[in-house]
């Protein structure tokens, strides 16, 4: 696009406030007397006419969706509109922040904001879902969070009208990877319930500080929303995790059904954790009480106090609410591993053979005879003795310790070998370092550069070999400069190339190839190509800068990329070729940054960036 222009339609342009596939200027509204967001179509350079039209087509698909809408958590749009070729919407002005400059500049959110901000996000889809409006892109970044605290829905530019001809074809994919559902991420047809995934993904966000879902790719990231289960941060409490882990789960069939239906479930969960008896995990002591059959939150402790059971013999009071009953075994029953009927029962000590079984409450035996009761064998004897586990253990202490002197003397062995190969190669080395620095000056370069580079590969040291490049990069930048004085401009500019790659630190290979592509650009006579040559040599001026540590002669250098920008912004307005005005303009950019603040130069920049507009 060109330089932004003073009015759009109605709308009167203040400034641009963000650009990026699109551009986003504030603006005054003089008929309604309010300021406005105004948001232009951009067209890059080179867009083909069906190119064209489909960025129309989404634009206004754009403007439609969020039209349709009129609800407090969404962005109103006000108008869409052509003006002079341009294509535009106005929209609500809005303040504030983003979610995601929230996120990254707090860490993280508290649990009753986060469910505040989730719960205003949700009233705003039911909205827009009733209107038949899918978002597609839910995250931070379009969610806007407004000076009084209130929340907006943004960006309806990928947005699903499902009232409308889908302008998606099968399989293609629209979205941010981190916050697709899992059938967004296959490109397969989807409803409101993938805005709900992508709910439950900045949900967990907020709380803890980073996605459910991460890898150091798209392809990591789209695995793990296909394939793994999110889990659970200490931040998050069970009731809240209950809602996320439905609002994530991979068929969209076990998700909520609704933005209501999630509303309703968070609403639920922001009560239990506001309420006293906070749940968190009915695994760890939480759970139904046994005795009253109520839910208690409270743990242990919370339970009443029941009554003791009586002291019956054989009851459980954590398996059965009442004693089990007791049945009298017969009379001739025998006596189990031959424990007398007559032996005494000694309550609360230890168990003994020849002891009288307790008494039954309910039950009386006949007159004389006794209850049998059996009682589990002694247990058997320890497989090994107390000297042999002695032994056992210090056996495997020694084998561990007399490993580790192996391990050791081994280590230092091959430690000590490593260190002759290296003075052996280090001397090898030096002797061979003393041999190509002798190299005889009245030998052709070339001869010189076959002979070095055949001696660089005999080295065996990272540091020579650094250094004989360095020395090779040389006698590059001398071969170089003999071509460059018979005008050989090709061989000149491999030669110094060469040095370039092999030196990439020294400014001065840059500086050689950057004077060779002025000089060539000043025999040109095509316009075109000569401005590519100057281009070309405004960039390696620009790294020659970024190189220099002199300030001096970085100075220089800086001075050197603005000029060659310069001139190549200039043939291309002279040529009249509209596809590089574009490009011709980011130059002029990038000659007024180089150029110092009290160069002759800025004047020329700033007059023919205005021809440019």
């Amino acid at each position: 696009m060109s330089s932004p222009p003073t009015t759009l339609g109605q709308y009167q342009i203040i400034r641009e406030i963000a650009r990026s596939n699109d551009i986003v200027y504030e603006a005054y509204d003089p008929l309604m007397n309010r300021r406005v967001a105004v948001k232009e179509l951009s067209m890059p350079g080179g867009t083909t006419g069906p190119q064209r039209e489909e960025r129309i087509n989404r634009f206004k698909r754009e403007a439609q969706a969020a039209g349709t809408l009129n609800h407090p958590n969404i962005m109103t749009v006000f108008s869409f509109a052509e003006d002079s070729g341009r294509t535009f919407m106005a929209m609500e002005y809005l303040d504030g922040c983003t979610l995601r400059n929230e996120i990254d500049t707090k860490g993280t959110l508290s649990t009753a904001r986060a469910i505040e901000i989730a719960l205003e996000l949700l009233h705003g889809l039911e909205h827009a879902h009733s209107k038949g409006v899918i978002h597609r892109d839910i995250k931070p970044d379009n969610i806007q969070i407004l000076s009084g605290g209130q929340i907006k829905i943004t960006d309806f530019g990928i947005a699903r009208l499902t009232f409308q001809p889908n302008l998606t074809m099968d399989g293609q994919v629209f979205g941010t990877p981190s916050y697709m559902s899992p059938e967004q991420v296959v490109g397969k047809d989807i409803d409101a319930r993938s805005d709900l995934f992508s709910v439950g993904v900045v949900l967990y966000e907020m709380i803890a500080g980073k996605k459910p879902f991460t890898g150091d790719s798209v392809v990591a990231i789209t695995y793990g929303i296909m394939n793994k289960e999110a889990d659970q941060p200490p931040a998050i409490h069970y009731a809240l995790w209950q809602v996320i882990q439905k609002s994530l789960e991979k068929t969209p069939g076990l998700r909520f059904s609704s933005a209501a239906e999630m509303t309703k479930a968070l609403v639920g969960s922001e009560r239990a954790l506001n309420s006293q008896n906070m749940v968190l995990d009915p695994q760890a002591g939480y759970g139904t009480n046994p005795y009253t059959g109520q839910y208690s939150a409270g743990g242990p402790q919370a339970l009443p106090q029941m009554p003791s059971p009586p002291p019956v013999y054989g009851y459980n009071p954590y398996l059965s609410a009442q004693p089990p009953p007791v049945v009298a075994p017969p009379l001739s029953m025998p006596v189990a591993f031959g424990v007398p009927q007559t032996a005494p029962y000694n309550p609360g000590g230890a168990q003994s053979y020849g002891q009288m079984a307790p008494p039954v409450p309910g039950y009386s035996p006949p007159q004389g005879q006794s209850v049998p009761i059996y009682y589990p064998p002694p247990p058997h004897a320890p497989l090994f003795k107390p000297e042999t586990i002695g032994f056992l253990k210090s056996l495997a202490t020694t084998i561990v310790i007399l490993g580790t002197l192996f391990m050791l003397v081994i280590v230092a062995t091959d430690s000590c070998s490593r260190t002759l190969q290296n003075i052996n190669a280090e001397r090898q080395d030096q002797q061979i370092s003393k041999r190509v620095s002798a190299g005889n000056q009245a030998v052709p370069v070339e001869d010189r550069i076959n002979e070095a580079e055949a001696q660089r590969a005999k080295l065996q040291s990272a540091s020579r070999q650094s250094e004989e490049d360095r020395n090779i990069a040389a006698l590059r930048e001398e071969e170089g400069k003999g071509y460059l004085s018979v005008s050989d401009y090709i061989h000149a500019e491999k030669s110094f190339s060469a040095a370039a790659e092999l030196d990439p630190h020294n400014p001065a290979y840059f500086t050689d190839l950057a004077d060779l592509y002025s000089k060539q650009a000043q025999n040109e006579q095509d316009p075109l190509q000569r401005a590519d040559l100057w281009k070309k040599s405004a960039q390696t001026w620009q790294v020659a800068a970024s190189e220099e540590p002199d300030a001096t002669r970085n100075k220089q250098y800086k001075e050197a990329t603005a000029t060659m920008y310069y001139y190549y912004a200039s043939d291309v307005a002279r040529s009249g070729d509209m596809t590089q005005k574009s490009e011709a303009r980011s130059a002029l950019y990038e000659a007024r940054d180089n150029a110092s603040a009290n160069s002759a130069l800025g004047p020329r920049i700033q007059q023919l960036l205005a021809t440019l507009r």
